[in-house]
């Protein structure tokens, strides 16, 4: 496990750092300090607020799935379990770091095998209620603008295309054996084995589980209203529902992006976006506002907790 984390994190870094090498290169404006003093403080205050409700839904949604389950930690450890979620979606592939890191961070709380799978099962089905529930104004948003549209589908669908390239070249060219990083994908095909057991979940915490669904739309209504929030900052006239709508189509391409965290896409597919709410000469300082603000400070937070629990941890069983 830590040698795929770091692995990913080092490819994680380098593809940030090329996405915001080319937005500023491309998209930086000269006047950038001005262009700060400028922000709407109150806009950029509610889209740092974003950020926490999201972590704040994230918790309580594990928390009341946990709980169901017989596992029991405080609010505070939620929050450390949510960053450090957070830290491990960005930086593996297809976010899996994301359902991988509950397995250590729970079982440190006395979480069973059985218990973890089950809950980070019904996270999943969770969190899968937004994206059923927002299709169709996912669809009638691409519809809208069919220039914005294939513009965005182009990006999107030229980087997912190239990162699939570039892993199977990688794995022709130092012929790995399936088998090295087997336990990812055993481990994401195991969540499908537990259903038997979610079915038993289902009849018996009924309440939790539409807690948590409910606790899911307010997640990612959260995290869709820190771009919003942050559009504003740079544009007080923008539309709210409008920006708001916008975003889904990104949300959607991220969540299925295979390169670690929707790293490049989220930065790429972002311009075409946001590009009706803002002048192009402020598109690559606002993009890598958004991304640090909505995924990238919070996976620093989360790589910090997730080293302090695993010195701890070594520790303990050093002595």
């Amino acid at each position: 496990m830590i040698r795929n984390i770091l692995y990913g994190l080092f490819v994680t870094c380098i593809i940030i750092l090329l996405s915001f090498a080319y937005l500023g290169y491309k998209y930086f404006p000269k006047n950038t300090i001005s262009l700060l003093k400028n922000l709407h403080i109150s806009y950029l205050f509610l889209s740092f607020l974003g950020i926490i409700l999201y972590h704040t839904f994230d918790t309580l949604r594990l928390l009341v799935l946990a709980r169901a389950l017989g596992i029991r930690y405080s609010l505070f450890y939620g929050y450390m379990v949510s960053f450090t979620n957070t830290f491990g979606a960005t930086v593996t592939p297809a976010h899996l770091g994301g359902e991988i890191l509950p397995l250590y961070t729970l079982a440190r709380k006395g979480g069973q095998f059985y218990q973890i799978m089950t809950i980070v099962t019904m996270k999943a089905i969770s969190g899968s209620f937004f994206y059923i529930l927002f299709l169709p104004l996912t669809i009638k948003t691409l519809i809208k603008d069919p220039k914005q549209t294939k513009e965005f589908l182009a990006i999107v669908g030229s980087l997912i295309l190239l990162s699939l390239i570039i892993y199977l070249l990688y794995r022709f060219l130092l012929k790995k054996n399936t088998q090295n990083y087997s336990f990812l994908y055993r481990l994401k095909r195991t969540l499908f084995r537990y259903l038997v057991t979610c079915r038993s979940f289902f009849k018996r915490e009924k309440v939790a589980f539409i807690q948590a669904l409910l606790l899911s739309l307010l997640l990612y209504t959260s995290f869709l209203f820190i771009g919003v929030f942050l559009t504003k900052a740079f544009n007080p006239e923008a539309n709210f529902v409008e920006v708001f709508l916008d975003q889904l189509p990104l949300l959607y391409a991220i969540f299925i992006s295979p390169t670690p965290g929707g790293s490049g896409v989220g930065e790429l597919g972002a311009l075409p976006i946001f590009s009706p709410h803002l002048p192009e000469e402020h598109l690559g300082l606002f993009v890598i506002l958004w991304r640090v603000i909505s995924q990238y400070f919070s996976a620093l937070i989360g790589g910090f907790i997730f080293l302090i629990f695993l010195w701890k941890d070594l520790y303990k069983m050093r002595t």
